[in-house]
């Protein structure tokens, strides 16, 4: 799968259904639930995260997938992973007997990294390389790319919900040239929304980054965003190579400032993870 139709996908669903984690939440470990029955096997076969009607949940990715939503914080502020939980396809066929609610599953994905690998962690604070997000302007005045939105997204969201409990798999992406409603599309360094959370946008750019955001604009709610930027890596002579740089970018298209610096950010530490049993 291209990697812009992953972030699409993570985007839109997390817009519709959920707030993705800030750049500086603090690891979430607590509550664990257990599936009544899981089947958990190597496999080489991708398949994505799906919740039944049930509680019935199936998956075939990597690890790094459940830890990372799990303990609802982006990989790279988690320590310890080993090589295999980035590269191995783990099958997963699990059922907890009962309907989920969207709030629980990382609960779920939690307790399932406890009972079959065997998870221990903790969580400490490191220093971190990090970036400061501000107003780039003394009025406060935003860039064209950047718009305040008061569209009222209560139905959509409500819909998006019911939908997915009922074990409708949301669309990963709308149609090209067609703005997301409620939600946001984005690539390794770009993003479109549509009403989407501010938040949204800043989680975004902090994995573009792969570093921390402290935001310090002030901005809440939604917003109307187009933002187009060359990947970090962007090879030279690459299709995206002619975008302006993403520093660039955040200042002329939205009127913000990206400014590097030291933090102390809380961490996940693996301490042990062990490959499962298979059955």
């Amino acid at each position: 799968m291209k990697p812009t139709a992953t972030i699409a996908g993570i985007l839109i669903i997390g817009a519709l259904l959920c707030v993705p984690a800030g750049a500086q939440q603090s690891p979430t470990l607590t509550p664990v639930l257990k599936f009544e029955v899981a089947s958990v096997k190597k496999t080489a076969t991708r398949a994505p995260m799906l919740w039944q009607p049930g509680g019935h949940f199936t998956q075939g990715l990597p690890l790094l997938s459940m830890v990372s939503i799990g303990f609802e914080i982006p990989l790279y502020r988690v320590e310890g992973l080993p090589d295999w939980g980035r590269t191995q396809l783990f099958e997963v066929n699990a059922r907890a007997n009962r309907d989920v609610q969207i709030e629980e599953r990382p609960a779920y994905y939690r307790g399932l990294l406890i009972d079959r690998f065997n998870m221990a962690t903790h969580v400490e604070q490191r220093e971190m390389d990090v970036y400061t997000l501000t107003l780039a302007r003394g009025d406060g005045r935003l860039g064209p790319g950047l718009r305040r939105s008061d569209f009222n997204c209560d139905a959509i969201i409500a819909d998006a919900r019911k939908r997915n409990l009922e074990g409708e798999r949301l669309p990963n992406a709308p149609v090209p040239g067609q703005r997301p409603t409620c939600g946001g599309i984005g690539g390794t360094a770009s993003f479109t929304g549509g009403a989407a959370p501010f938040q949204n946008f800043v989680a975004m750019l902090a994995s573009a980054l792969g570093r921390p955001i402290v935001d310090k604009t002030g901005l809440t709610g939604r917003f109307d965003i187009d933002f187009k930027a060359a990947p970090v890596n962007a090879r030279a002579g690459g299709p995206l190579a002619d975008l302006p740089p993403i520093f660039t970018a955040v200042e002329d298209q939205l009127g913000l400032r990206l400014q590097p610096g030291r933090a102390s950010v809380e961490v996940l530490v693996i301490d042990r993870l062990e490959m499962p049993a298979e059955n």
